[in-house]
């Protein structure tokens, strides 16, 4: 394959990954997280005893409702995640055979990428297995997000040179953009912690959260990684899941269940508040340095690259601020997964030119 075109499969696979990101972010907003509860396909019957007219009543209703609402969107995921999956390994074959023809293809980010998506599938499946258990779901978000800023900067590899800049105007930057990029990457880790655990809409008051906030918060419960779920059987949250604990206690099993989240409103106001606050100092840090790009007057293409981020970071300030006043509309909380991908993308192009450029040019 030639380097041209493994660019282009390569800028596809960024398109493609992107889908699958807002698809899973669809998936877990319209608490389609266990539409599927088996795994690698959908549906299986449960074999529940025969004389037990209440339990086959409850198996037929339960299996109705998930096949109604919420089978489909996560089988779309599952469908667009699987096609991934193939593209790397295309780009990965494509990568290999390009090397063979051009030795200044690399081949390193696509070795990282074929392990990385191979990964993902396994946490796609531990996230049905474990019942959406909130680290599980954040680290397959987190996957994702790695998954795609591999890709763009593999396309970034495989262009031809950006810009030259020179090491006066470089230096000026390479430190305060790898700062804004850890602290984007960071913010949008605790933007899946705070998805995962049904934690985004706790706190309806702005700038920081609800009146005595400070007196009913609990970071210790927020933050335990990997906290124990319920069992329907003893808490009986809703008729519908009383019902499929009833078919689990009839085959036996032991049913925990981590969707709708497991915290207290202390732990949820914990993981809340720390989102925001982080939101606020990616506002201020990365502003900072989208205003010094617009300003810089030897570069127009780091001028370029401070108003695309000054534009996302506004938009994705926005769509976040949108979510606390609407309650969590499901399109604004997609579009704000999407605006985390996209000020990924602007803070790893903006350090490939000032960092990584021409380190990674040479990549082998």
């Amino acid at each position: 394959m030639s380097k041209k075109a493994l660019r282009n499969f390569v800028a596809f696979a960024i398109l493609l990954t992107l889908t699958v990101i807002l698809l899973g972010a669809w998936t877990r907003l319209e608490d389609a997280g266990l539409g599927c509860p088996d795994w690698p396909g959908c549906y299986g019957h449960y074999t529940v005893p025969q004389d037990s007219e209440y339990i086959a009543k409850a198996e037929v209703e339960y299996n109705q409702k998930f096949e109604a609402e919420k089978a489909w969107p996560e089988m779309i995921h599952r469908y667009f995640a699987s096609t991934l999956g193939l593209v790397v390994l295309i780009i990965f074959v494509g990568a290999l055979i390009g090397r063979k023809k051009d030795s200044s293809i690399p081949i390193v980010l696509p070795s990282i990428l074929l392990p990385l998506v191979i990964f993902q599938g396994l946490l796609g499946m531990w996230t049905v297995t474990l019942k959406v258990h909130p680290f599980i779901v954040m680290s397959h978000l987190m996957g994702g997000f790695t998954t795609i800023s591999l890709l763009f900067l593999y396309y970034l590899q495989l262009r031809p040179k950006i810009v030259s800049l020179s090491q006066v105007v470089a230096k000026k930057f390479k430190g305060f953009a790898l700062i804004g990029l850890v602290l984007v990457a960071v913010q949008i880790a605790l933007g899946g912690w705070t998805a995962s655990n049904y934690a985004a809409t706790i706190c309806t008051d702005l700038p920081v959260c609800n009146s005595g906030w400070t007196k009913n918060v609990d970071f210790k419960e927020g933050f335990d990684l990997w906290q124990k779920g319920f069992e329907f059987d003893e808490f009986k949250i809703h008729e519908d899941e009383k019902k499929l604990a009833d078919l689990n206690k009839a085959q036996g099993k032991a049913f925990i269940n981590y969707e709708g989240g497991v915290l207290s409103s202390e732990g949820k106001v914990a993981i809340h508040v720390t989102h925001r606050f982080g939101a606020y100092l990616v506002f201020i840090i990365v502003g900072i340095l989208a205003i010094l790009l617009m300003r810089e007057k030897d570069s127009v293409l780091l001028r370029q690259f401070g108003r695309a981020i000054a534009f996302v970071l506004l938009l994705q300030m926005a769509l976040g601020i949108s979510n606390i006043v609407f309650s969590l509309p499901l399109l604004v909380a997609v579009a704000h997964n999407g605006g985390g991908v996209l000020l990924l993308l602007t803070m790893i192009a903006t350090n490939y030119v000032v960092n990584w450029q021409f380190r990674l040019k040479g990549a082998q």
